[in-house]
């Protein structure tokens, strides 16, 4: 199977996806409605989702970043006003090597998931992620979706495996792009897990730090 091959980078800020994962977008720019048209034309249906790490806008140097995830398109509904509906697969992490400007304004880069060849096994394999039983993420969370006023279906939570909730949080969780980048490459779920929760500690501590002295 090829490691190395071309495919349509979406640069999104604050969107991450992982192996397994399913990614929802809504397509309105007129550079991705083609972008998404010329995908659906191929077998294998793939998109790679990587988060800007610049705010430079132009079009190859939107990003600094070459580490992304990407995914093949399981779902697709036009809408009445011309925008696209898709729901994107997650299917390997992947590192850019090469980048250029197709002529219909999106971007296509040579990639490859060498570095990531984990990733697909790991779809369906869970059996070496090791907090299956922990409470420490869920504890933790709670605390965080208080502090940080958010809503949560506590019913769904907790009917949730931690091997698939530690990817649904880094995915919705409104953290840092940094933070959601570091997630991304942490080279394991397990690793995910111990960050995860760090980063949810950090940020209850630091809420509650700011909060003011009572007298």
């Amino acid at each position: 199977m090829k490691t190395d091959f071309e495919i349509p980078i979406f640069p999104l800020e604050g969107v991450i996806v992982f192996p397994g994962s399913i990614l929802p977008l809504n397509i309105f720019e007129k550079k991705y409605l083609n972008m998404i048209d010329d995908c659906l034309k191929t077998e294998a249906r793939l998109i790679g989702i990587i988060q800007p790490l610049s705010t430079i806008k132009t079009n190859l140097n939107s990003f600094k970043n070459i580490v992304g995830c990407y995914g093949k398109i399981v779902k697709f509904e036009e809408t009445e006003k011309k925008t696209y509906l898709i729901s994107l697969k997650g299917r390997s992490r992947f590192r850019i090597k090469t980048n250029s400007l197709t002529k219909k304004g999106y971007i296509k880069s040579h990639i490859s998931d060498d570095d990531f060849k984990d990733d697909k096994d790991e779809i369906n394999h869970n059996k070496n992620f090791k907090f299956s039983n922990s409470n420490a993420l869920k504890t933790i969370l709670k605390s965080y979706l208080k502090v940080k006023k958010l809503s949560s279906n506590w019913d769904y939570i907790n009917a949730t495996s931690n091997f698939d909730l530690v990817n649904q949080l880094s995915m919705i969780c409104p953290f840092s792009v940094q933070e959601k980048q570091m997630l991304l490459e942490s080279n394991s779920t397990n690793d995910r897990y111990v960050l995860l929760t760090s980063i949810l500690q950090n940020a209850t501590l630091s809420n509650e730090e700011k909060k003011p002295l009572k007298h």
